[in-house]
């Protein structure tokens, strides 16, 4: 290779390197730019408590940063470096060159001067102090790279997982994802049609902070401007705070909104009209077939009170017409009202748990409420009452005995069916029905157990439980037993120092009794 070959070569290299550092320069800029115009918007739009049209002059900040970065940052510097200027680079950083490599640069572009080579030659032999790494050392480029890499993470990190505010307005600016506001009022009841002269109570409740004070704003219709007044702020466990106020005998329509701290929201309309008024509702329960129970009516009354399973058919008297009248439920759940002759209505609600119900009509489409809330209180049906009198749990007999079992039991609705079941042994079980009559709210009876007909033999043993059934649900007392034993026993000092063979024998078949009972209950208890 020519030393003119090798000059330029060295002049390409040092533009390269020089071209390398400018570049990573221009990213750390690029990116630490975004990091620091992010946080600093994020930390504006807070006090502002993200506005929407806030984020949106934010996203719009950051794309005029990162374009005037990116221009005066990377492609200008990147233009910026011409041979021309690496060589300015070079002799700057050795004035041993004493711009030699500048003249060979520019007689290299003017002509094919033969004295080139041997000015190539001279020059080269000054450059071996002016190594294109030494212009930009190593740890320069891992510094620049380093720099941009950690503000990009720290950038990404903020989006995907940083904490609190930090993270919720990174990711509103750069990702725009549908997640719910940090902060935010919601009001209720919002838009409502109300009856003329009555009091509406107006909820404002704010998330992710806890301003000093909330404001609510109405125009009346026969008013010129907003009024403002202070809401009473509501002790508010959920991390957040609410508010209240309470339009008392609205007289006309009225227009709406609350602002809390920096938030505001939206505005709503409540809408006063001349409605219908209830006059009387009369209730009449239908109980399951299963009580027995014949229907009730109450007069005057709108709670409900009844059994799980209740039908209770309502019917209302208004003092005029409703459009479309409703009973609506709590969970949101609506049922139309039947009949109008006369402004009656009639409409049913089956009982299956607490809650409450209001009447209400629709006027244009939206719910009108008509009524207070009215209570639901479901009863549940509870399953028969039985236990076992006597004997009073396990019971040891001779072989000979007669037991007595005695068995309560009662219910509300009325008892079906008790009965006494027992076996011998794990055998087929026996039943035998002590309830005198059917419907009785109470029973008491009693069964009495032969032993000596069972022919028992010490060690066995009898098991004994009680059932009671209503039209609704079946209980049974826990299983109990009757251990058979020997008429007496006898023990002297000679039996348990040499009649170990019979004590042994009777310590078996007790172990037997007990295996026994454990097999018996164990079986009972998987019916």
């Amino acid at each position: 290779m020519s030393n003119r070959s090798e000059l330029n070569s060295y002049i390409t290299r040092l533009q390269q390197r020089l071209r390398v550092g400018v570049w990573l320069r221009g990213a750390a800029i690029f990116t630490a730019t975004a990091l620091a115009v992010t946080v600093a918007l994020v930390l504006l739009l807070n006090r502002f408590a993200f506005p929407a049209h806030g984020v949106t002059a934010g996203r719009l900040t950051i794309f005029v940063a990162l374009a005037v970065a990116a221009v005066f940052g990377i492609v200008l510097p990147v233009i910026g470096v011409t041979r021309e200027w690496a060589v300015g680079k070079a002799e700057a950083a050795n004035p041993g060159l004493e711009q030699r490599l500048t003249t060979f640069e520019e007689q290299v572009r003017k002509s094919n001067d033969p004295f080139l080579e041997l000015l190539a030659a001279d020059t080269l032999a000054h450059t071996k102090q002016t190594e294109p790494h030494s212009l930009v050392p190593d740890n320069r480029l891992f510094a620049l790279g380093g720099a941009g890499v950690a503000c990009l993470v720290v950038l990404v990190w903020m989006m995907a997982d940083g904490p609190g505010y930090l993270g919720y307005g990174a990711a509103m600016l750069w990702t725009n994802r549908n997640t719910a506001p940090l902060y935010a009022i919601a009001v209720t009841p919002g838009n409502v049609t109300v009856r003329r002269n009555s009091d509406q109570l107006i909820t404002a409740h704010v998330t992710g902070m806890h301003p000093d004070k909330a404001q609510l704003f109405a125009h009346y219709a026969s008013a010129s401007g907003w009024e403002p007044v202070a809401m009473q702020d509501e002790h508010d466990t959920g991390g957040g705070a609410s508010y209240q106020f309470v339009f008392a005998g609205l007289p006309e329509n009225v227009e709406y909104y609350v602002a809390a701290g920096p938030l505001v929201s939206t505005h709503y309309k409540l809408r006063v009209l001349d409605l219908p008024s209830v006059k009387q509702i009369k209730v009449t329960y239908h109980y399951p077939a299963w009580t027995g129970m014949k229907p009730v009516t109450e007069e005057h009354s709108g709670d409900l009170r009844a059994i799980e399973g209740t039908e209770a058919a309502i019917a209302v008297e208004m003092d005029r017409p409703l459009k479309d009248g409703r009973l609506t439920l709590d969970n949101g759940q609506m049922i139309k009202l039947a009949g109008g002759e006369g402004n009656q209505y009639r409409g049913s609600i089956r009982l299956g748990k607490d809650g409450a119900y209001h009447l209400a009509d629709i006027d244009g489409g939206q719910e009108v409420r008509l009524s207070e809330d009215y209570f639901i209180a479901t009863d549940k049906a509870m399953p028969p009452e039985i236990s076992i009198d006597r004997p009073g749990g396990d019971y040891r007999a001779s072989p000979i005995e007669e037991v007595t079992v005695g068995v309560t039991a009662r219910d509300e609705f009325g008892l079906h069916d008790v009965r006494l079941h027992y076996s011998v042994n794990g055998g087929p079980t026996q039943d035998v029905s002590l309830l005198g009559s059917a419907g009785a709210k109470s029973a008491n009876g009693s069964h009495m157990l032969p032993l000596e007909e069972f022919k028992l033999v010490p060690g066995d043993l009898v098991s004994v439980y009680a059932t009671a059934r209503d039209g609704h649900s079946e209980a049974r007392t826990d299983i109990s037993f009757v251990q058979v034993e020997p008429f007496e026993r006898e023990f002297s000092q000679s039996q348990q120092t040499g009649g170990n063979g019979g004590g042994s024998g009777g310590n078996n078949q007790m172990e037997i009794s007990r295996r026994q009972k454990e097999l018996i209950a164990a079986t009972w208890k998987q019916q």
